[in-house]
């Protein structure tokens, strides 16, 4: 009898401590009855340069083209910090041929894992002040 009574309130305190510890239900719902299927919302983010010419056309340029050996770390760092028209000027600044380039466009592009929709925008836009 006297162990039945100390049992019986030592297994109702060794379910119970886990809640005490414990600062939210999440875990509850996650795993309980009310549990939704696990998935994970992947999206890929990268950056690129694209150049307006004279002529209108439209040109996605390479990291190799501007001699930037780390311009995927420069885009987004610049992206990140609100910085990115200053990157443009200064890309534009060190390229060549730079009188037959119109504009200069950063864009972001987001895809999800399986690249079947991308988003792209348009995050910033330098005009070089010959052809304003």
């Amino acid at each position: 009898m006297k162990t039945g009574k100390i049992i019986i309130p030592v297994v109702l305190l060794l379910v119970w401590i886990p809640f005490v510890f414990q600062t939210d239900l999440y875990p509850l719902f996650r795993f309980g009855m009310f549990a939704e299927p696990v998935h994970r919302e992947i999206q890929t983010e990268y950056f690129s340069l694209r150049i307006i010419s004279n002529a209108h056309k439209t040109y996605i340029l390479s990291p190799e083209e501007t001699k930037l050996g780390s311009l995927a770390y420069l885009m987004r760092n610049y992206y990140y910090r609100h910085e990115a028209d200053t990157l443009l000027r200064r890309i534009h600044s060190i390229t060549p041929h730079m009188d037959t380039i119109v504009e200069w466009q950063l864009l972001r592009m987001v895809s999800e894992v399986d690249h079947r929709k991308v988003d792209t925008t348009v995050v910033a836009s330098f005009k070089p002040s010959s052809h304003e």
